[in-house]
């Protein structure tokens, strides 16, 4: 997946969805930071703590539901992990063969 072809489908894509507000594009921002400096492996891991910050979140409930409707809204795929000791995984989405 080249990284701006993901940047530019999201963008597309979020254009026309009403559901999506000003925090989840912050959370997919920093997601899709974090992918392009790990190298864009197939799933990143995440610690919310760490891209908090990037995403000028301060709330973890705000980010949890930002990232969980991130995933339902099928941007990305999440998979948590609930062991604060542990990362979860995201995989940024590539939307050119969805519908």
């Amino acid at each position: 997946m080249e990284a701006t072809v993901i940047l530019k489908q999201f963008l597309e894509k979020i254009e026309h969805d009403p559901r999506i507000r000003t925090t989840h594009i912050a959370v997919y921002m920093a997601l899709y930071r974090h992918w392009i400096q790990s190298d864009h492996p197939a799933f990143i891991r995440v610690k919310s703590k760490q891209l908090m910050p990037q995403a000028k979140v301060s709330s973890s409930a705000t980010w949890h539901s930002a990232i969980r409707a991130l995933d339902e809204y099928g941007y990305i795929l999440y998979q948590p992990n609930f062991n604060r000791m542990s990362c979860s995984k995201v995989m940024m989405l590539d939307f050119s063969t969805a519908p």
